[in-house]
Parts: structure tokens; C-alpha cells; sequence
């Protein structure tokens, strides 16, 4: 399986104790070798737990090692590796030192995948810091070295990444063309999972520019696709963007089905916080219509002289939360 744009892969990992003895086997037969990878592997690991601080501990051991041996190519993987850990615990300078290295080491050894990967990341920690040029431009070479590596997955999901910077710098025209090259590749490849969810982030682009029929026809072809590979959560988030749609546009009586089936897929995939979230947007429909029915109430109360009902009216909506108003928090993508 080829690797993730960012160096990592989606082969499932052994669990901590099976990594451990891995390293306690190396240890004991003197093999600096296999300990270094399975240093590698433990900080690999503890960043899938969200432990960034033993995941440094283990790859600053394995970086020691492979360095010691001279393995380019292992050190510059351990490189990559620590820049994430930094990354992952908001250490952005350090984060970007580390990639620095890790695409210099690649650059040595002439491995273009490896390079794309650190210049991928070092596009990432601008993002996270709001550099949005600066990453645009990384994301731009990641692209065209995965390219030259043939590394198709990569390279779609580089493209990807620069189609989220051209967005944030509000070139619609050019996240589009790069959101289309990156479907290409992903029909090509025929994962239908990362076409459906491209589809959606078109569909938002178009919802946010007030095309709303455009944007309710990409969702349902992303929500298609979904039902086809029979992937529940994707399916869930697909018709809780339609149901934004519908609720940005004020179609109450579209967008309720759709954050109340919403609701349930997630439900049935354990998925609490956007269960929640899509109830959330339900009680905003009903907290909106109800808002509608007292500005109703008002009106009726002035036409017909009440004016001490009228204001009484006009007090609770005044002294009322309007939650319809907040933004729609962002649920995690599927």
C-alpha cells in the first residue's frame, strides 16, 4: 500500500504491547537495526493515541540510531515522523524545523515521494499558523513531486490540500480546478469514499456563494456514493450538509429530515458529538420557526391596537437566545 500524502500509511498498526516486545527482541539480540524501527514504530503509535510527548521520547531514540548508522533514508522517515509529533501538540516551529530536515535528507538521497511528503507537512503547519500563500506554495511542489514519484493517492490528496489554501485565500476559481483534478484521480482510482467527500467540499464552496441547487446536487451525488460503499458516517455528515443547505436558505421544512436522519446514522455509529450536533441543528429549526410564529403574533398584535401584548411580544424575542444566528459547528470529517 502506497503511503498518505503526510508519510504515514493505513496498514492497521500492532498494538503497544507487540511493540514493545518488538523492541525488547531487538534490544536483547543487539540488533540496533530493529530497535530503531520499533522506536519508530512506538512513537508512531503514541501519536495515534494523542500522546505527543512519548511519541518525541521514542523517535528522538530512533533518530539517534539510524543517524549513528548512517541509514538516510530511516532517519529522514524518523525525521518526518517528529515533525508530526510537534505538529500534533501545536509545536509549529519545531514542527517545521523537523519537516526542513526531513525534505534536506530526502533531497540527499534523491527520493522524491520522501521529499513530497515534508514539503506536504511543512504546507500543513502554514495552514495551521494561517500561512496561507506560504502553503499554497508547498502544497503546489508537493503536488508536482508526487507526480514525478507516481504516486497517485499522493498526489490527490496533495492537490486536495491545495485546493483547502486557494479556498482560504479566496480563489474559488482555482480550489475548484484543483477539488476537480484531485476527483479525477480519485475516480480513476475508484475509491468512492474520497470522491464523495470531495463532492461535499465543492457542494459547501457552492452553498457558501448562494448556489444552492448546485450544492444539493453534489451532496446527493456524494451521498450516492456514501450509500454505495456503505459507509454510515460519510453518509451522515453527506445529509447534514444538505440539511445545511436547506437551513442556510431558510428551508426549514427540507432541512429538518435531513439533520433528523443525520442524527440517527450517527447515532448507529457511536458518533455522540455530531449526533449531537445535528440535534443541535434541530432545535435551531424549531427555535427559527418559532421565531417566525411571534414576529406573526407581533403583527397581528399591532393591527389590531394591542400594543401591550405587542410589546410583551417584541420583549421575549429581544430578551430570547437566538441561536439560529451561531454558526453551525464543524463536524470531523468522516
Amino acid at each position: 500500500m502506497s503511503p498518505k500524502a503526510d508519510g504515514s500509511t493505513q496498514h492497521a498498526r500492532p498494538t503497544q504491547e507487540q511493540l514493545q516486545e518488538q523492541l525488547r527482541l531487538a534490544q536483547v539480540a543487539g540488533d540496533p537495526h530493529r530497535e530503531g524501527v520499533a522506536l519508530n514504530n512506538l512513537g508512531g503509535h503514541f501519536r495515534d493515541q494523542r500522546d505527543p510527548k512519548r511519541a518525541i521520547e521514542h523517535l528522538l531514540r530512533a533518530l539517534e540510531i539510524f543517524t549513528a548508522m548512517k541509514d538516510t533514508d530511516k532517519k529522514a522517515a524518523v525525521l518526518n515522523n517528529l515533525g508530526g509529533a510537534c505538529r500534533d501538540c501545536a509545536q509549529y516551529n519545531k514542527a517545521s524545523e523537523y519537516f526542513a530536515l526531513a525534505l534536506g535528507t530526502y533531497a540527499s538521497i534523491h527520493h522524491a515521494l520522501g521529499q513530497g511528503m515534508a514539503v506536504n507537512n511543512l504546507g500543513g503547519v502554514n495552514m495551521a499558523q494561517k500561512r496561507y500563500e506560504e502553503a499554497r506554495n508547498q502544497f503546489g511542489l508537493a503536488y508536482s513531486l508526487f507526480h514525478s514519484a507516481l504516486a497517485p493517492e499522493s498526489e490527490a490528496q496533495a492537490l486536495e490540500n491545495l485546493a483547502a489554501a486557494e479556498a482560504a485565500l479566496g480563489k474559488k476559481g482555482a480550489a475548484l480546478e484543483s477539488y476537480g483534478r484531485a476527483l479525477e484521480i480519485w475516480q480513476m482510482l475508484e475509491q468512492d469514499d474520497r470522491q464523495a467527500m470531495i463532492l461535499n467540499r465543492i457542494g459547501a464552496m457552492h452553498s457558501s456563494g448562494g448556489e444552492v441547487k448546485r450544492a444539493l446536487e453534489l451532496h446527493r451525488r456524494a451521498f450516492s456514493m456514501a450509500q454505495k460503499s456503505q459507509n454510515r458516517s460519510l453518509a451522515a455528515s453527506t445529509l447534514a450538509a444538505m440539511g445545511r443547505v436547506h437551513f442556510e436558505s431558510m428551508d426549514w421544512k427540507a432541512a429538518r429530515p435531513m439533520f433528523d436522519e443525520a442524527a440517527a446514522l450517527f447515532e448507529s455509529c457511536g458518533d455522540r458529538r455530531n449526533q449531537a450536533l445535528a440535534i443541535f441543528s434541530v432545535a435551531k429549526i424549531d427555535m427559527a420557526e418559532g421565531q417566525e410564529l411571534l414576529h406573526q403574533a407581533a403583527d397581528m398584535f399591532r393591527q389590531i391596537g394591542d400594543t401591550a401584548n405587542e410589546r410583551a411580544v417584541l420583549h421575549f424575542m429581544e430578551t430570547s437566545v437566538d441561536s439560529t444566528q451561531s454558526e453551525e459547528a464543524e463536524q470531523k470529517p468522516a
